[in-house]
């Protein structure tokens, strides 16, 4: 007898014209980006060397479609 795996605590539905296309199954921080109604940007471009760069905390321009290193205080 085997034990199932736990599964992560939050699941969210995505729907497209209507229609549940997709469930992921995910933790709590991931769930709450994704919830929050993001804008969600294709950055594999940014590769570079087979490299993708932590963009963690750059700021985007939408308008420019461009990713800069915020400021520092």
């Amino acid at each position: 007898m085997t034990d199932k795996p736990q599964m992560p605590p939050v699941k969210i539905a995505f729907v497209i014209d209507g229609e549940v296309v997709e469930v992921l199954h995910t933790g709590e921080r991931l769930g709450s980006i994704l919830l929050s109604e993001p804008l969600i940007i294709d950055a594999s471009d940014k590769v570079v060397n087979g490299e993708m760069p932590n963009l963690v905390g750059f700021l985007y321009n939408p308008e420019t479609k461009e990713f800069t290193e915020k400021p520092k205080d």
